[in-house]
C-alpha cells in the first residue's frame, strides 16, 4: 500500500483558480482529498516520492489536512496506580506533586475518575464511583507520546530542510487540528528575471466547545488563503505561469480576507442556510462550527524573499529561535489575544463604549477567553438569530450580557520576520497548552540541546574548553518587543531534561509534562484517561520548522519524504467528520 505524502504543487495561472474551487467545493472532505484531484489532472504537478517497502504494512493517510486521532485509554496490567482524589482539580503545583509521590512510593495507588469524587459525602457511594487507573510505565509512556508524531524531509534546497509534529489527545476527540501544505509558484522579480518560489504554509488549530471547528479549518483554511493570494499574484501579460509579486500589505490583506471569508461561511452563511431550509438532517453539519469555536495558527513562508508571515487568530503561539552574535535568542511572532491582553480589552471595550462587563474576568462576557476566534457564534450573532437557532433546533441559553455583538472576531494580526537559515534558525508553532507550561526561552533551549543530539548543530563548549554542561540548557535571550502574557509554571520538580526522542516536537511535549525532568511527573499526567485529564492538561500539537541551506543546492524537481526514524506511530488519517 503507498501512502500519500504532503502535497507539493505547482500552480499555473488556470490551476490558480482551480485548486481554490476544488477546496472550498469539498467541506466534507479533506483537502487533500481535493488536491489529490488537481495533482493527477496536472502534468505540472511536482510528483512525490514513494514510501520504502518495508513500511507498506502502515496505514494510508492524508497528511497535509492533518493527523488527528481520538484518544483512547488502554488499561495496562501494571503494579503502580495513584489516586487522583488526593491530587488538587487544577494542574498539580509542583511541591505538592513532588511531596505526594514521595510519601506514597510504597504505597499502592490508582487514580479515580471520578469527577465528583472530592465532594461526595457518603463512603460508600464513593468507593463505588471509583475507577483504578494504572501509571504507565516509560516504555508506555513513549508509545503513547510518539503515536502522533510525525517528520517531514522536505528536499528542495529552498532554506526548509525539515519539519517535525506531534500531537498529544486530552479530550475526547482532539480538539487541536493542524494543516500543511507547500506550492510551487513562478513568478516574475522585479528585474524581470524569471524564477520560482515555494509557498509553504504550517497550520495549527486549537478548538473549543468541540472539534467540529478546528476540523473545518484544518480542511479549508490554507485553500481559502491560496485562493486570496491567487487574486494579489498578477498573472504576467502573455506568460499564463508567471506572476508579479505584490507588496507585504497587500499579501497581508489577502491573508486577512482569507480568514474572514471562511468565518464568514461558518458563521452567517451556513447559519443562512439552515435557517432558511430548516433541514434538520442538516443541523450538526451546519450549525457545530459555528457553535464551537476555534484558534488559528498560520505561518506563510515565501523561499523566494525569505519572509515569514505568521497570522494569528486566538492565543495559539509562534516563536523563532535563532544563533546570533554567539548567542542564542528567541523572538515571538504573535501576541496572545485573550481577554487579559491591554490592546484587545482596549479594542472591544471601544467597540461596545455602553458595556462596561463586556470584559469580566479576563473572558468575553465574563464566559470566552480568547477574544479572536473562529466559530463561537455566540458571541458573533444577534439574539433573535440565536433564539431562532435553539428554539427551532434545540434549546440553549443565550450568553449573559449580550447586547451588541458581535464580540469576537476572527481577523488575525500578522507579522512579518526576515529569516536567515545560516542563523540557525526554526520556527515552533504550538497550541496554548504548550505554553501553559513552558516558557519561550526553555522551548528554544530545549530544541537547541535536541539540535545538538541530533548533530544538526555542534554543542558549545563549557568554559573550560572541553565538554558541555549536559544538565543544563543553554542560556537564551527573549528578544521579543511585546512581551507573552500567559506565564507557565515556574516551580519545577527537577532542574533538568529530558533527551530522548528522535522527533522535536514529540521532545517538547515529554518535557513540557516532566516539569523540568521528572519521568514520574510525565507517567502521571499522560497515565490520566480523559475526560479527567482535561483538568490536568490541554490538548497539545506542536509544529517545528527548521530553516537552513541544503548543501545539495536548490532542486526544482525535490519531493517531500517521510522521516520514518521520527514517525514512531506510524500514519494515520483518522479524524471525526460531521
Amino acid at each position: 500500500m503507498s501512502f500519500a505524502l504532503p502535497k507539493l504543487l505547482y500552480l499555473t495561472n488556470k490551476q490558480f483558480q482551480s485548486i481554490s474551487k476544488r477546496l472550498l467545493s469539498q467541506s466534507a472532505k479533506s483537502s487533500y482529498s481535493a488536491t489529490k484531484a488537481l495533482l493527477n489532472s496536472s502534468n505540472s504537478a511536482i510528483k512525490t516520492q514513494s514510501t520504502p517497502k518495508k513500511h507498506q504494512h502502515k496505514k494510508s493517510v492524508a497528511l497535509v489536512s492533518g493527523v488527528i486521532i481520538v484518544g483512547s485509554y488502554i488499561i495496562f496490567n501494571q503494579s503502580n496506580y495513584f489516586n487522583l482524589d488526593t491530587l488538587p482539580l487544577n494542574l498539580p503545583p509542583p511541591q505538592q506533586t513532588k511531596k505526594f509521590l514521595q510519601e506514597n512510593s510504597t504505597q499502592q495507588k490508582y487514580y479515580s475518575t471520578s469527577t465528583n469524587s472530592l465532594h461526595q459525602k457518603d463512603s460508600i457511594s464513593h468507593q463505588q464511583h471509583k475507577e483504578g487507573i494504572f501509571l504507565l510505565n516509560e516504555e508506555q509512556v513513549s508509545t503513547k507520546l510518539r503515536q502522533y508524531e510525525e517528520s517531514y524531509l522536505v528536499n528542495r534546497g529552498k532554506g526548509v530542510t525539515r519539519y517535525d509534529i506531534c500531537q498529544l489527545p486530552s479530550n475526547s476527540p482532539i480538539e487541536d487540528d493542524r494543516a500543511e501544505e507547500i506550492v510551487q509558484v513562478p513568478i516574475l522579480q522585479d528585474n524581470n528575471i524569471k524564477t520560482s518560489t515555494d509557498w509553504m504554509f504550517f497550520g495549527v488549530f486549537d478548538g473549543h466547545g468541540g472539534w467540529t471547528t478546528s476540523s473545518k479549518l484544518r480542511d479549508q483554511l490554507i485553500g481559502y488563503v491560496i485562493n486570496e493570494l491567487g487574486t494579489i499574484y498578477r498573472p504576467v501579460q502573455g506568460e499564463d505561469n508567471l506572476r508579479y509579486v505584490p507588496n507585504s500589505a497587500t499579501i497581508d490583506q489577502a491573508i486577512k480576507n482569507g480568514f474572514l471569508k471562511l468565518d464568514h461561511e461558518i458563521v452567517n452563511t451556513n447559519i443562512e442556510k439552515l435557517l432558511t431550509e430548516g433541514n434538520k438532517a442538516k443541523a450538526a453539519e451546519l450549525l457545530m462550527p459555528a457553535l464551537s469555536g476555534s484558534c488559528a495558527l498560520l505561518g506563510f513562508y515565501d523561499t523566494n524573499s525569505q519572509m515569514l508571515k505568521v497570522a494569528v487568530t486566538g492565543d495559539s503561539r509562534a516563536i523563532l529561535g535563532s544563533f546570533k552574535d554567539n548567542q542564542w535568542t528567541v523572538r515571538q511572532l504573535s501576541i496572545d489575544q485573550t481577554g487579559a491582553s491591554p490592546s484587545e480589552v482596549a479594542r472591544i471595550i471601544s467597540e461596545h463604549p455602553n458595556e462596561p462587563k463586556v470584559i469580566r474576568n479576563g473572558r468575553v462576557l465574563g464566559s470566552l477567553e480568547p477574544t479572536r476566534a473562529f466559530g463561537d457564534c455566540r458571541y458573533k450573532l444577534p439574539a433573535l438569530i440565536q433564539e431562532r437557532i435553539y428554539k427551532q433546533f434545540f434549546g440553549r441559553p443565550l450568553p449573559n450580557q449580550l447586547k451588541s455583538p458581535p464580540y469576537v472576531t476572527a481577523e488575525p494580526i500578522i507579522t512579518t520576520t526576515k529569516i536567515n537559515p545560516s542563523d540557525h534558525d526554526f520556527l515552533v508553532m504550538a497550541s496554548d497548552g504548550l505554553y501553559e507550561m513552558l516558557t519561550n526561552e526553555e522551548i528554544v533551549g530545549l530544541v537547541v540541546k535536541w539540535m545538538e543530539k541530533a548533530d544538526m548543530i555542534k554543542p558549545r563548549k563549557s568554559w573550560f574548553g572541553f565538554g558541555n554542561a549536559d544538565g543544563k540548557l543553554p542560556a537564551v535571550q527573549d528578544i521579543t518587543n511585546d512581551k507573552a502574557l500567559k506565564k507557565p509554571l515556574q516551580n519545577k520538580l527537577g532542574s533538568g531534561f529530558l533527551l530522548e526522542d528522535n522527533n522535536v516536537s514529540t521532545h517538547l511535549i515529554r518535557n513540557a509534562l516532566s516539569n523540568g525532568g521528572s519521568r514520574e511527573q510525565t507517567s502521571m499526567l499522560i497515565s490520566i484517561p480523559n475526560p479527567v485529564s482535561r483538568r490536568y492538561r490541554d490538548d497539545l500539537t506542536v509544529t517545528v520548522v527548521f530553516f537552513g541551506k541544503d548543501p545539495a543546492g536548490e532542486n526544482e524537481n525535490g519531493v517531500l519524504e517521510v522521516n520514518w526514524n521520527a514517525t514512531g506511530g506510524g500514519l494515520d488519517a483518522n479524524k471525526p467528520k460531521l
